[in-house]
Order: C-alpha cells, then sequence, then structure tokens
C-alpha cells in the first residue's frame, strides 16, 4: 500500500529537527515535553481539592452496596488501567477494557467514544452525565445517596468545607475527582526527563525505537507530541473480543458512517505498565498491539482508516519500539495508593 504522502511528511518533520550550539548539531525536542495540564477556569486546582479528590477516587461507599471504587478499575499498579481485559461492574462483565487515568487531563473528549466533554462529565456525579458512579453496569450509585452518605461522616464534611466552602454536592465530588486526576501527569517518566535535557536517562536501544516511532513506525500520525494523542478518533482494525459483537464507537456519538468502529487515541504514557490494550482488552502485550500495527491492522474491516497499512519493521525495530514505549513509563503513578487519611 502507497503510504500517504501527510503521513511521510509529518513524520520527517518531526524526524528532523535539529538547532546548533556551537560546531555541534543539537536536536529540538522541545515539542516533545509535556505541557502543564490545562485547568478549567471554573474549577482551579487546590492541595485541598485534590487530596479530597484522591480520598474519593479510593472510597468504596462512591458505589452500590459500597462495592467498589474508580481505583478498581484504573489500577495504579497496570498503569491506572483496567487488571482484566473488560471492565466488570454490578451488570457483570462490561464491553470495553477501563483505559488508564494517566494523562487523562490532556484529553479534550473522554470514554473511548468521546461521549464527554470533560473529566468533570466523565465521573458521572454531574446531574444529566452518565458515567462510572452512576452507570448501573458500574457503579451503580445514587447520587442523591451518595451525598448525603458523605455529608454524614464528619471528616468528609470538613473536607468538602475546606476544599470548597460548603458540603458535599454533585458538583464538588465531580470536580474533587477531576482535580485529583489531573495530576496524573507521567512528567517525571524517563523520556521527559530525556526530552529536558538527560541524555542518559534512556538506552541506546530507545533512542533507535523513538526513531522508529516517528519515522519508519509513523506512530506520530495518532500519537502526536507532546502528549501523545490527537485526541481523534480511528478505526484501527482492532479484533472483536469480550461480550459484544459489535462495538460501533464514536459512532454512537455522532452518527457519522465514518465513525464506524472507531475510538479514541490514547496517550502511550505508561502504556508499558498496562496489563491489556486497545476498546476491547484484545491484547494483553504491547509486543502484540505492534505486532497488529506491523502487518497493517485488519485489511478486511471495511471501516479501517487508511492511516493503517503495513509497516515492514524488522524484528530488531519492534524490539527498539518496545524500549522507547518502556521511557514513557512514569513509576510514582503506578505506586499510587489509597490515602492514609481515608475517612
Amino acid at each position: 500500500m502507497k503510504i500517504p504522502a501527510k503521513v511521510t511528511a509529518l513524520s520527517l518533520c518531526l524526524a528532523v529537527p535539529l538547532v546548533f550550539a556551537g560546531s555541534e548539531k543539537v536536536e529540538d525536542l522541545s515539542i516533545w515535553k509535556l505541557p502543564p495540564a490545562p485547568i478549567p477556569a471554573d474549577n482551579p486546582q487546590t492541595a485541598a481539592k485534590i487530596a479530597l479528590g484522591h480520598r474519593l477516587a479510593f472510597d468504596i461507599r462512591l458505589s452500590k452496596n459500597d462495592s467498589m471504587s474508580c481505583a478498581h478499575c484504573h489500577v495504579p499498579a497496570v498503569g491506572g488501567g483496567g487488571p482484566t481485559p473488560r471492565a466488570f461492574g454490578h451488570g457483570g462483565e462490561l464491553g470495553r477494557w477501563a483505559p488508564t487515568w494517566i494523562n487523562s487531563a490532556y484529553y479534550t473528549s473522554l470514554f473511548w467514544d468521546g461521549r464527554a466533554s470533560s473529566l468533570e462529565e466523565q465521573t458521572g456525579a454531574l446531574p444529566g452525565h452518565m458515567g462510572p458512579i452512576s452507570a448501573p453496569g458500574e457503579m451503580a450509585g445514587d447520587v442523591p445517596e451518595i451525598v448525603n452518605k458523605l455529608n454524614a461522616i464528619p471528616a468528609y464534611k470538613q473536607a468538602f468545607q475546606t476544599a470548597f466552602g460548603s458540603g458535599a454536592t454533585p458538583q464538588t465530588i465531580a470536580q474533587a475527582i477531576a482535580s485529583f486526576e489531573r495530576t496524573l501527569v507521567a512528567d517525571q517518566s524517563p523520556f521527559q526527563k530525556y526530552v529536558n535535557g538527560d541524555t542518559t536517562s534512556i538506552s541506546d536501544a530507545a533512542k533507535r525505537g523513538f526513531e522508529v516511532f516517528r519515522g519508519k513506525g509513523v506512530c506520530t500520525i495518532c500519537h502526536a507530541p507532546p502528549t501523545l494523542t490527537d485526541n481523534k478518533f480511528h478505526n484501527i482494525g482492532v479484533p472483536v473480543a469480550g461480550p459484544l459483537a459489535e462495538d460501533l464507537g464514536h459512532f454512537d456519538v455522532t452518527k457519522k458512517d465514518s465513525d464506524r468502529g472507531a475510538f479514541k487515541t490514547p496517550s502511550l504514557y505508561n502504556a508499558s505498565s498496562l496489563a491489556f490494550f486497545m476498546h476491547n482488552g484484545a491484547f494483553s502485550r504491547m509486543s502484540q498491539v505492534i505486532a497488529h500495527y506491523n502487518q497493517g491492522g485488519d485489511p478486511k474491516n471495511p471501516n479501517q482508516s487508511r492511516l493503517i497499512f503495513p509497516l515492514k519493521l524488522s524484528d530488531k525495530e519492534q524490539e527498539d519500539l518496545m524500549a522507547f514505549l518502556e521511557t514513557l513509563t512514569d513509576k510514582r503513578l503506578d505506586a499510587l495508593s489509597a490515602p492514609a487519611d481515608l475517612p
């Protein structure tokens, strides 16, 4: 298959930016530096709000029968994503894998299909916005009941008062959790240290893999710098897995035929820690993901994006690409745990 011209042009642009330092050529990697997380004007970050959100994200009392928390599906030890191929909730096995919450601050839409426009909406605590907390098949929480429950706990009542100047409400619950999630930025990963000037932070194999990533692998067309997502939706020919015979993805939001089977491009930070990959958990190893792209996805899929084509990467190039992807892991975030002061 002929590689689209715009693919080749962008890849070359990302591959060769250089600046001169005296007589030595030094590559300018500034476009790869993660920027500060975008913060909405109506929900500014505060230490009290972040601490409260940390508590709430690990608290099972936000669910039906006090049975699960946000962190049951977004497990830090496996990269902040689901520990099973598809998430499990009060509806049993769901159709999609729980994506990582790391770097979610940079997304312009949330969920695999993009149906939420903010982290606040995504929580499911806000009226009119179904999400994990309130979705019957997931945490199945009754939001008014959760509000009453939290306000009846002295430590929580004080925490909400400190953070918001009032007790718990659907809005303050959503804002606190979203504020916490906006701190989950992988800015201490070896790759971020590398692009900030520490040339010893990644191996030679990883450096070669970086060249594959932005060159022959054309990964940057969708996993664009600096956040490694284009915040768009693509059908990449993922095989069917799990209880759903068909998942229409972004089509369910837009009703456009071009969006059939298209899912949001995830950021790749901490991806090497994940237990599963793709919207339906179809793969359990990063090597399988790379092999899928290398073979050109599924050419028999009539809706597969034209951006997916055989890459013809050698075994060595695939190994180096894997080494690069491992440098995107910020181990601090994999070690995250429930706060000691959870009421």
